[in-house]
């Protein structure tokens, strides 16, 4: 076979399986409705620690879903910190979220391209009230699904270009209160005395001589 024809053919089976593989990655990526709905999934109470899943500094997380169902706002309450809260939703069939932070910025975020069916990548994408350039942000954050009842987030912090460091949460979801005894009734209002004065009926007036 002439050396020219076997370099094409090297070349065009090469072509072939980054395409193969390229395809194969898009087929085993979820559609952003998908994750989405995985995000609805969360709904109700989460806590944990951050940094050690064990001994780490207390974290609190609260999934709601609203606007009957079109977005999932997310409530975290790391200790040491001012809460903050992220609102998922999907524009244009396209998972988004933004962030709004205690610094009083907005940064915003769309999925990014290392989302799997276990991992949603949250790539910055862009944002109000700060200079990405320049200010303090959170630039990106993850979202590892271990389990249904297990979560963990990764946050991305940033003073314009440059990474400064990473929060790492490990989060269950919290059980339900057991054996909790109702709120006991209290006492019975006694119903308000009756005037018992009797009542005199007037006397018809009398013709006067």
């Amino acid at each position: 076979m002439p050396k020219y024809s076997r370099t094409f053919l090297a070349a065009v089976a090469a072509s072939c399986a980054a395409a193969f593989a390229v395809g194969a990655a898009f087929a085993s990526a979820p559609d952003d409705k998908a994750i989405y709905d995985r995000i609805v999934s969360l709904a109700g109470d989460w806590t944990g620690h951050m940094e050690d899943p064990l001994s780490g500094p207390a974290v609190e997380v609260h999934y709601e879903v609203a606007s009957g169902g079109k977005a999932v706002i997310e409530y975290q309450r790391p200790s040491g910190s001012l809460p903050a809260v992220t609102v998922y939703f999907l524009a244009g069939g396209k998972l988004r979220a933004t962030q709004y932070s205690p610094a009083g910025n907005q940064p915003a975020y769309k999925r990014g391209s290392d989302t799997t069916d276990e991992l949603l990548e949250l790539a910055f994408d862009g944002g109000t009230g700060f200079d990405a350039d320049h200010d303090g942000h959170v630039h990106k954050g993850e979202i590892r699904f271990v389990s249904p009842d297990r979560i963990e987030q990764r946050w991305f912090h940033y003073v314009g270009p440059k990474e400064q460091g990473v929060t790492h949460w490990f989060l269950e979801r919290a059980k339900p209160v057991e054996g909790k005894p109702d709120a006991e009734p209290g006492p019975a209002t006694a119903p308000a005395p009756k005037d018992e004065t009797p009542v005199t009926e007037p006397k018809p007036a009398g013709n006067k001589r």
